[in-house]
């Protein structure tokens, strides 16, 4: 069976006020595309599916996607989504109870949402069966310390990293005494030692769970880190996210991951096939330059962070105004602002820039009152950015 792996598509995610639905969906044609061409029977998105939760735009949402999903179902692609920590608890039941809107009755049973531990058996358009071990993000699994006096935020940690491996166990176990048809592991998980970049969350945020988590079956497919990589050897594997999220991703590549499994084994080696992601772009402005002339080189379609290098006393107003005229709405908002003669940020720079960086102190003021580990951090962030986009058009 010919299996494509990818995960982190975070449809909805904004990088500030910039909506990125479309970048993502283009992302999404493109892997699809992939299944097209490289007769894929069984599609694995491996968490982190939607991050938004706009009531308002959340049916656009499902229905671009629908349109990308439903010709391949039809075509007999067999589609597997698994719940990642941006997933919100109430979005599996009703994307699965929306089953029509992405395809016909007749290819229903194509098409799976999975928010618990669970085996799930599928089946290929040519005929052939899969295993599928299937361990979305553990944060919903045990809620037992809740009730316990002095049980801290580790303690649920440890306690849950137990509970992935003991359901680990037991679904192998439980795949062993069945029938003989190959597994797939399919976890979206923070496995220790793995490095991740800022935007996941770090081990001691997290629920790192160990490698002997992972069954020794013919493929992993593994999300939550969004930086491409293998696990010691290439059949264990993060496919990483189809988009850059941020311009801390800024230079990274994106990709996925193609994979043949018969019996027992894997074919040939794990193919990984490149992807062709949205373009981040910095662009420095100091004293002196033309901003028309920095603006003509940021390339068509990129995301752009502007940075001010402003002396004391200067008001970077007239750079900005002139600089979203330029480059539009792709342009972040509002700039960085760099103080130049010494100082080391924005808010040392002298009451001209002070007054001009409303945004930023909002920014700091909420970012240090949600935790980094809250699951609601990234949809307040955003909410923030919203806010503060609608403020600076007023």
């Amino acid at each position: 069976m010919r299996v494509l792996h990818t995960s982190d598509w975070h449809l909805g995610a904004r990088l500030k006020q910039v909506e990125r639905l479309s970048d993502q969906l283009r992302r999404v044609e493109e892997v699809l595309t992939i299944c097209d061409k490289r007769e894929v029977d069984l599609l694995l998105v491996a968490g982190d599916v939607v991050d938004e939760t706009s009531p308002t735009k959340m049916p656009a949402l499902i229905e671009r996607l629908g349109d990308l999903l439903r010709p391949r179902l039809e075509r007999g692609l067999v589609a597997v989504f698994l719940a990642g920590n941006h997933d919100r608890p109430w979005i599996f039941p009703f994307l699965q109870g929306a089953g029509d809107l992405f395809s016909g009755s007749a290819e229903s049973a194509r098409l799976h949402f999975s928010s618990k531990p669970e085996l799930r058996i599928v089946k290929a358009r040519g005929g052939e069966r899969l295993r599928l071990m299937l361990l979305p993000y553990p944060w919903a699994w045990n809620y037992s310390l809740e009730a316990v006096p002095g049980a801290t935020a580790a303690d649920r940690r440890r306690e849950m990293a137990r509970a992935v491996q003991g359901t680990a166990d037991g679904l192998a176990a439980e795949a062993a005494s069945g029938e003989k048809i190959p597994t797939v592991l399919v976890g979206h998980l923070l496995v220790t030692g793995v490095e991740s970049k800022r935007h996941e969350l770090t081990e001691s945020e997290d629920v790192p769970v160990p490698r002997t988590a992972i069954p020794n079956y013919p493929y992993a497919a593994l999300g939550h880190i969004h930086q491409a990589m293998a696990l010691g050897n290439q059949s264990r594997r993060y496919s990483g996210s189809i988009e850059r999220m941020d311009f801390g991703e800024m230079e990274e590549e994106k990709s996925v991951v193609l994979v043949e499994v018969g019996k027992g084994d894997l074919l040939p080696e794990p193919e990984v096939v490149p992807l062709h992601p949205t373009e981040l772009f910095e662009l420095n402005w100091h004293p002196g330059d033309s901003i028309e002339e920095k603006a003509a080189t940021v390339p068509e379609g990129a995301i752009t962070k502007l940075r001010i290098h402003m002396e004391r006393g200067m008001s970077p107003q007239a750079i900005q105004s002139q600089a979203k005229w330029l480059i539009g709405p792709r342009l972040l908002f509002p700039p960085d602002i760099v103080p130049l003669g010494g100082t080391t940020g924005g808010h040392e720079a002298g009451p001209a820039l002070d007054r001009l960086d409303w945004q930023e102190n909002v920014r700091l003021w909420v970012g240090e009152r949600v935790a980094e580990a809250d699951p609601l951090r990234t949809q307040v962030l955003n909410a923030v950015e919203e806010l503060i986009a609608e403020e600076a058009q007023a």
